[in-house]
């Protein structure tokens, strides 16, 4: 369906805001002032946001700042979530989106390990994709969805339809 996923990612942070202010984390947003509307499963996309958001609250350093830039280029809209760790980053941020990895060797955190795994697989079932990257304490998830000037085509045929 039609998306504004600006409104979306908007309000998985307001629901998420007490969980944040536990947290002690300062939420630095630079999302676009006006909506941008694409063809996502928005279940699917809520569930993204959500589990990078729920991510951030878990393993983020308190009273730090976590930065989310959402970009719109041509053909897509890229989302950067930076936060800094409060355990030592010492995972493959390859492996971190794989099932049941942690970046947390102790286990001293509620998690299945699945979260980013679920995001990410998400994320390419809709031709976008997630990509984690480290630098020392820093931890940033990139998440890419492309734009479509088609609608997706639907379960059980029914071809494309041109809009």
């Amino acid at each position: 369906m039609k998306i504004d996923i600006v409104d979306l990612l908007k309000q998985v942070g307001l629901e998420y805001d007490s969980n944040i202010r536990k947290a002690n984390l300062e939420m630095k947003w630079n999302l676009p002032e006006h909506k941008i509307v694409l063809w996502l499963d928005s279940q699917k996309t809520y569930r993204i946001f959500e589990n990078m958001i729920v991510n951030i609250t878990k393993y983020a350093m308190p009273h730090t700042r976590v930065y989310i830039d959402m970009t719109e280029t041509e053909d897509g809209v890229h989302i950067t979530m930076k936060n800094v760790s409060a355990a030592e980053l010492n995972f493959n941020a390859d492996e971190i989106t794989d099932r049941f990895v942690r970046g947390d060797s102790a286990r001293n955190t509620e998690g299945s390990g699945l979260g980013l795994a679920i995001a990410k697989s998400f994320a390419e079932l809709q031709h976008g994709s997630l990509k984690i990257s480290t630098e020392a304490d820093l931890f940033k998830a990139d998440l890419y969805l492309p734009k479509s000037k088609e609608m997706p085509e639907k379960p059980g045929g029914g071809g494309i339809l041109k809009i």
